[in-house]
């Protein structure tokens, strides 16, 4: 793991010692739970959840910032005083309940005819990509197709043309395209809610991939408005490299996660 010229061990000592104005909004895949090839099975790293508590307890907000349905976070990331913030910020748990964005439950009859339209599909169909149902929003998954090459370029073409057809926007990721209703949310506009609702002065942004660059962003508009900031990138063999080249820290896939997190908790 690197962190620049400081090392992690400093870097996690710093916050601590201002952790009552430290935010932490932490992604969910590749980053607490490693990658696998069906998603639904993908659970957190073991020690992960057990540190969350005692962070929310001494940190301003310990927040999961994800693609995934908040529900699905609160779940199996179930830990007293986090914040399950899903659907890239859209949809948040409160008092055990989810509440969406309105605009997403208006849009729903449009991703359900893009799901059908998707399962219809022959490169869906043919190729044995997985299609995973998010409620407010239907998601391609190719990392289980035996010939992926093979199917990449058309998978891609048909996610394109029925998110056109409905009227939805696409979120790229690593062997997944997101079709979602265009309602503007990103996970920096997630990060900068939590940051604003905990009062922090600092933020800590955790993430691997494509979706997690608005989060890093954030981090750095934060910065310029006067609050400090730490990009963390997970690596692994798909993070993308534009993700790494903008991080202040890089922590070794799920298992730098659980020692980064061990480091602010003791």
């Amino acid at each position: 793991m690197t962190a620049g010229t400081a090392s992690v061990e400093q870097v996690a000592r710093g916050l601590v010692a201002r952790a009552h104005e430290v935010a932490l909004c932490l992604d969910f895949d590749g980053t607490l739970s490693p990658v696998v090839d069906d998603p639904e099975t993908a659970r957190p790293l073991q020690g992960i959840v057990e540190l969350l508590e005692p962070l929310a307890q001494r940190f301003a907000a310990v927040a999961i910032v994800s693609g995934r349905p908040a529900p699905y976070l609160a779940e199996h990331v179930a830990a007293p005083g986090v914040r399950y913030l899903g659907q890239y910020g859209l949809q948040e748990m409160y008092e055990g309940a989810a509440r969406a964005d309105p605009r997403l439950e208006a849009a729903r009859p449009a991703v359900d005819a893009a799901t059908e339209a998707l399962r219809n599909s022959p490169a869906v169909r043919e190729s044995g990509a997985w299609l995973e149902d998010k409620v407010y929003a239907v998601v391609v998954h190719t990392r289980r197709v035996p010939d992926r090459e093979r199917w990449t370029e058309a998978v891609d073409r048909t996610a394109r043309e029925v998110a056109a057809e409905y009227g939805l926007e696409i979120v790229p990721g690593k062997m997944v395209w997101e079709l979602r209703p265009p309602v503007p949310s990103d996970k920096g506009d997630a990060v900068r809610r939590v940051v604003a609702e905990s009062g922090a002065r600092t933020v800590v942004v955790v993430g691997d991939d494509i979706g997690d660059l608005p989060a890093f962003a954030a981090v750095a508009r934060l910065a310029s408005e006067g609050h400090d900031g730490l990009r963390v990138a997970v690596r692994s063999a798909e993070a993308p490299s534009e993700l790494l080249a903008s991080a202040d820290v890089v922590l070794d896939g799920p298992e730098g996660v659980l020692d980064f997190l061990r480091r602010l908790a003791s």
